[in-house]
């Protein structure tokens, strides 16, 4: 399942996924329970794809650091929500080192382990892992881009000097 497919919905606890869309409503199912509902187009509705975490120097995406929190926690829970605000954020702060301290809010800290918690439990996590086995390696999605755009570009060269050498050849 992808980030995008998956919403928070204000007023209502959990996490949905997105079956279809219509100009009056969204047709969700609770990831916990299974239960299927409408929820109106004006409802406040946020998809995982668009949520950031503030730091310092530039906004995360909330999908990478869910990624980045599986792969400290090896797997593991996260702090329960119910934890002190210290331990929270000190946790997310290890995980995030530039945390913006003053733009992130106790009960922001709380909704990103509870959301851990729940993705890891459905096995979720992380974002992105069946899609191409480089991110097993190591491997960000953005290198593999990256390399195989290089990789292209070589390919091209060569082509080029070949494809010059034989119609110098036959010239």
């Amino acid at each position: 399942m992808e980030p995008k497919d998956i919403l928070a919905i204000s007023g209502k606890p959990g996490l949905f996924k997105v079956l279809n869309t219509t100009h009056r409503a969204i047709v969700v199912e609770s990831l916990d329970e299974g239960k299927r509902s409408a929820v109106p187009s004006s409802a406040r509705v946020s998809s995982f794809e668009d949520i950031s975490i503030f730091t310092y120097d530039e906004d995360l995406p909330l999908s990478g650091v869910l990624n980045n929190m599986h792969a400290h926690l090896k797997g593991g829970d996260a702090p329960s929500p119910k934890e002190s605000h210290e331990d929270l954020r000190a946790f997310v702060t290890e995980v995030v080192e530039d945390l913006d301290q003053e733009r992130v809010y106790h009960s922001d800290l709380k909704k990103l382990c509870s959301w851990y918690n729940q993705l890891n439990a459905l096995n979720l996590l992380p974002f992105g892992e069946g899609e191409e086995g480089a991110d097993e390696a190591g491997e960000t999605a953005a290198e593999d881009a990256e390399d195989v755009s290089s990789e292209a570009a070589e390919a091209e060269a060569v082509e080029e000097t070949t494809g010059d050498a034989e119609s110098g050849a036959e010239g």
